[in-house]
């Protein structure tokens, strides 16, 4: 964990919590109980955020109820390392070159975010699938997230949507506004071959994609290297 972000975390020294180089504590080991996996949503713990292991790669099932890698946050962590404010995050923000539309689009500075982000837009380039990502529909916005109270990563600047192609560009929300539970996932997006070939890129520069959610979000993409970076789970499994 504190490995894929040195510039704030400091790796443990024995007992059970990360620390940041400004004193913050984040403990991992939690007795938090919750009422349901909203309420977990609401006040995740650093063991929430981690307890759900990110599969990097081709998926060979859908993500049964509830399998959200990524979706619980320990919100304290990320609002002391990316701003508490709209100003704090917007000062942090820089413009990169996105390669697949020859265009800019704004994200944070902080933890080598906007320098991941812009790595990946030259590989998807160079790869010839510019047509999959040459449309950007949001970066930054200080926001919540839709249907509820918790602040969206793209208010931290860590977060960028796409317009994909054809039937590809799939969210939750739309495809069942009630939010029902017997809501079928849409597998075709974790078939196509290019889409598969984009998210392997994304994720080996350290962000996680929404459409392995069972909340599914498709055109989401986000900052997260604690999840989706191998050295991470490796020190976790030797723990």
């Amino acid at each position: 964990m504190a490995k894929t972000y040195p510039d704030h975390l400091t790796l443990p020294t024995g007992d059970l919590v990360i620390v940041s180089h400004a004193g913050q504590r984040y403990p991992y080991e939690s007795e938090t109980l919750f009422k349901n996996i909203e309420d977990e949503l609401d006040r995740a713990d650093l063991f929430s955020q981690l307890r759900q292991r990110y599969q990097r790669g081709s998926l060979a099932r859908a993500p049964q109820n509830n399998e959200d890698p990524g979706r619980l946050r320990h919100m304290p962590l990320f609002l002391d390392m990316y701003g508490k404010t709209s100003s704090e995050v917007i000062k942090k923000l820089v413009n990169i070159h996105w390669a697949p539309c020859n265009c800019q689009f704004q994200f944070s500075s902080v933890n080598g975010a906007a320098r991941a982000l812009e790595t990946v837009g030259k590989e998807i380039h160079s790869a010839g699938l510019s047509h999959y990502m040459n449309q950007g529909i949001g970066t930054f916005n200080w926001r919540k997230i839709a249907g509820t109270n918790r602040l969206s990563m793209h208010a931290l600047g860590i977060a960028i949507d796409f317009k994909l192609p054809s039937s590809l560009g799939r969210y939750w929300r739309w495809d069942h506004p009630s939010g029902s539970q017997h809501r079928t996932f849409p597998i075709e997006i974790l078939r196509d071959e290019g889409l598969n070939r984009i998210v392997d890129i994304f994720e080996a520069n350290g962000f996680i994609w929404g459409g392995k959610w069972w909340h599914y979000d498709s055109i989401h993409f986000e900052y997260r290297p604690e999840l989706a970076l191998h050295d991470c789970f490796a020190e976790d499994e030797n723990q």
